[in-house]
């Protein structure tokens, strides 16, 4: 799987919300499915389940 979760820069606090943010809603949802998977609580096809259904939201 070629996704990565890096952190870049926090410049002020914000609101984080699917509504507000949706960009960064959805990086920090990926980055936790993968932080799962690293830790073994989720093996590959759970993971490329979670991502695809992620994919399919609005």
């Amino acid at each position: 799987m070629g996704n990565k979760a890096v952190f870049l820069e926090c410049t002020e606090e914000i609101v984080v919300s699917k509504t507000d943010t949706p960009e960064f809603y959805r990086l920090y949802q990926q980055s936790v499915l993968i932080a799962l998977k690293e830790q073994g609580v989720l093996n590959e096809v759970q993971i490329q389940h979670c991502l695809d259904t992620l994919n399919h939201q609005n």
